[in-house]
Order: structure tokens, then C-alpha cells, then sequence
């Protein structure tokens, strides 16, 4: 595996962790309000929803970056 591929499986991995973890605890906090039930679904909301933004991060990667340069650019 290349360092390159190893490096966007990361990126995808941990930067999808780090947002379905903030959205999905402000969300359900909006929700539910600070309740004990809130807590849960923080957790479920999280599990969902980190799988699926992992494949999302890694499916619109490239589109993505494409983007980015042609706006800024380089």
C-alpha cells in the first residue's frame, strides 16, 4: 500500500470521526435537549454515522481536491 493511499485512509478515517462525532452530539443535543437519553443517541448517532461519512470522505475525495485547486488557483 502507498503512502499516498495510506495517508487518505487516515485522513478520510479520523476526519470523519472527528465530524460525526461533533454532529452528531450537537444534533441530538438540539433534539433531546441535555437529558439522560441524549448521552445514547449521541452514541448511536455517532456509530451510523461514522461508517457512512468514512465512505462519503473517500468517494468524494478526488472531486473534492480537483475543486479546490481549480478555485485557488494552483
Amino acid at each position: 500500500m502507498s503512502k499516498d493511499l495510506k495517508f487518505d485512509l487516515a485522513m478520510a478515517a479520523l476526519m470523519s470521526a472527528v465530524m460525526s462525532f461533533i454532529f452528531a452530539g450537537f444534533f441530538s443535543f438540539l433534539h433531546l435537549g441535555m437529558t439522560e437519553h441524549w448521552m445514547i443517541s449521541w452514541g448511536k448517532g455517532f456509530l451510523i454515522g461514522w461508517p457512512l461519512g468514512v465512505v462519503i470522505a473517500l468517494v468524494v475525495d478526488r472531486p473534492v481536491r480537483t475543486l479546490a485547486t481549480r478555485i485557488s488557483g494552483q
